[in-house]
């Protein structure tokens, strides 16, 4: 289902970070063409489904999620300001609100952290001799996820321009590759070639992966597994070959 929904700039509402800093969103230009507001569209949704929401406005909106969050307490539309205000907040109108959490005393009964043991599970696939190596997968600080917006970007594209594997220099060494050669790296489930970066970051039998990169896609090697308690795709351990990009043409 495709919704005609609105970017951040072309709507009123609210946000709240991870450091729990609720900020006022201000709209300053229209959706174009048949865009609408988030909220619009949610509510006629709603109501088609009998649900009898009447909000006439974002206000009311946020009025509401103060209403049942014992968190969002003393927080309003009139005292967020220009930058926002961080929750638990007892007095929003002089005060920025609580910077550090839980300095005295956990948030439990008790006051005290509850240690709870638990048992280690070794990944779902090891190293081996055929596939030495752990490759982990992530971010650079230049791009974002698919590189879709961030590597067209000229100045950010210019410093990380192409997908890499980083590997530790011993590692390096005996694999014959030295940096900026081309690799390969191959898992039970597929093969990408990229450049080698010798990185004394990665401990040895370790490498590294970042997922932006369409034409080396780390995702074709990593493995199908989620956690069985978290439920969160196994991204981040699964076991490789390297060798040089000429010798898998052998």
């Amino acid at each position: 289902m495709i919704l005609p929904a609105s970017s951040y700039l072309e709507k009123d509402g609210t946000y709240t970070n991870t450091d729990r800093r609720v900020q006022l969103g201000r709209k300053v230009l229209d959706p174009p063409g048949q865009a609408r507001v988030d909220w619009e569209v949610l509510q006629d949704i709603a109501n088609r489904l009998g649900l009898g929401w009447n909000y006439a406005s974002p206000r009311e909106i946020f009025e509401e999620i103060v209403s049942v969050m014992a968190s969002y307490k003393n927080l309003s539309y009139d005292n967020l300001g220009l930058t926002g205000k961080l929750y638990p907040n007892p007095d929003p109108e002089h005060s920025d609100g609580t910077v550090v959490m839980f300095g005295e005393r956990f948030n439990t009964d008790d006051g005290l952290a509850h240690l709870v043991p638990a048992e280690w599970l070794p990944a779902k696939e090891l190293p081996s001799p055929e596939y030495p190596f752990v490759l982990n997968t992530g971010r650079l600080l230049e791009h974002w996820h698919t590189g879709s917006m961030t590597r067209r970007s000229f100045a950010l594209d210019a410093i990380s321009p192409r997908a890499e594997v980083y590997v530790n220099p011993d590692d390096a060494a005996e694999l014959g590759l030295a940096d900026g050669d081309m690799a390969q790296v191959t898992s039970r489930r597929g093969t990408i070639e990229l450049a080698a970066r010798v990185s004394h970051r990665e401990a040895r039998g370790n490498c590294f992966i970042p997922f932006h990169f369409r034409e080396a896609a780390a995702n074709l090697l990593t493995i199908d597994e989620i956690d069985p308690f978290g439920k969160i795709p196994e991204f981040k351990f699964c076991a490789v070959r390297i060798e040089p990009a000429h010798a898998g043409d052998q």
